[in-house]
């Protein structure tokens, strides 16, 4: 058996209600002052009561930080970390999606280790930070069991992600009854951001057996219930995204993602757009550009056959992929996030520049195909 470095939160609660359990932590580690990190729009909803509430009953204090973007910026972070550190917190809870725990986990880094977020880009670059508590209110980004952020630098225009062991949330909260009254298209794009989280990771070049077959029982999960926690949702469908998205965070944030990603992240940054809804779009036809390596199209058939064992069954390898990526988009057609890229304010003459900073992005050293420019400019135009 291959040797392999695996990465997951020390503590994880699950089900309707469990977000009740966030005083354990918090007594058991002796916190005294939370900075409760979650956006403007969140923070009016009865979800974020439910969580002051908590610690107003356990005597615990906190201050807010919502003025971070969708995608955070580098400035955000900094501003986060100055008012972390102004109120004398001694741990943060992020509540909310990707944009909410990414933020977190930059800003404890900063507050504990000083400086800027721009001086900690790459790999295990932090000393120590505080602890973080992560209600996930979406079920996507998988952040929350992650050891993953990632931020926009203002300056250069550029999204980039970062790894660092010490950000990994001391608690993570799935408590799907929080996700209950989740917006139709947030329910969409991040259950899409999940499933290309899962599919990369089960295609990435370091995946490993575990990561795979975390990544192909998520896969599985949300095409059972994705369609379902979109057009009518339900406990059911609720919890089987949430769970969906866990097994895929823990799969991608081991075995990393891929070309979906490092297309994605480019529009995020150009455009400000959502994470999940530019993973959806791209995913279908960025997964047809990876699968001319016979390797990668190996691993999708694989991932067919195990999500759709009767449906493929008999067919070649290559009719597997394809089926696979066609399922794919049928399931994006009917959530609601197969559009065109200029209807988001897409334009062709920022295709140069989108496939320019694709092949710079980290995500792409895990991917198995290694596209050229004109290969990724063709696609960001058929997408169009």
């Amino acid at each position: 058996m291959n040797l392999f470095e695996y990465y997951s939160p020390g503590h994880a609660l699950f089900g309707a209600g469990c977000v009740q359990g966030i005083c354990r932590e918090i007594r058991r580690r002796g916190l005294k002052k939370a900075l409760i990190v979650t956006d403007d729009k969140l923070r009016a909803t009865d979800i974020v009561g439910k969580v002051t509430d908590i610690l107003e009953k356990e005597g615990t204090e906190f201050c807010f930080f919502s003025r971070f973007k969708p995608n955070p910026t580098t400035g955000n972070v900094n501003q986060g970390a100055g008012e972390f550190m102004e109120n004398s917190c001694d741990f943060l809870i992020s509540i909310g999606g990707g944009s909410a725990h990414d933020c977190a986990k930059a800003i404890s880094v900063v507050a504990a280790n000083g400086g800027m977020i721009e001086d900690y880009r790459g790999i295990d670059r932090s000393r120590f930070i505080y602890p973080l508590i992560a209600v996930t209110t979406t079920a996507g980004t998988g952040s929350e069991c992650t050891t993953k952020y990632v931020v926009v630098d203002e300056a250069k225009n550029e999204k980039y992600g970062n790894s660092d062991r010490n950000v990994m949330p001391v608690l993570a909260v799935d408590d799907y009854q929080l996700m209950m009254d989740m917006p139709t298209s947030l329910t969409a794009g991040t259950g899409m951001d999940a499933l290309t989280h899962a599919v990369e990771a089960y295609v990435s070049i370091h995946s490993t057996l575990i990561t795979s077959e975390l990544a192909a029982a998520a896969v599985r999960l949300i095409f059972c219930h994705l369609e379902h926690a979109v057009c009518s949702p339900d406990m059911e469908s609720r919890e089987g995204m949430a769970v969906a998205q866990f097994l895929a965070g823990i799969a991608f944030g081991n075995a990393g993602c891929g070309l979906v990603h490092s297309m994605s992240h480019q529009l995020s940054a150009l455009y400000d757009l959502p994470h999940g809804l530019c993973n959806a779009i791209l995913m279908p036809a960025a997964s047809r550009l990876n699968s001319k390596d016979l390797r990668a199209q190996k691993r999708y058939a694989m991932l067919c056959r195990a999500v759709f064992p009767v449906e493929s069954d008999g067919m070649e390898e290559k009719e597997q992929a394809e089926y696979l990526i066609t399922r794919i988009e049928a399931l994006s057609r009917a959530a609601g996030t197969k559009r065109p890229l200029m209807e988001l304010g897409v334009k062709a003459e920022d295709i140069p520049v989108l496939a320019d900073k694709t092949l710079l992005d980290g995500s792409l050293s895990h991917n198995i195909y290694q596209p050229d420019k004109a290969e990724l400019e063709e696609v960001f135009r058929e997408l169009l």
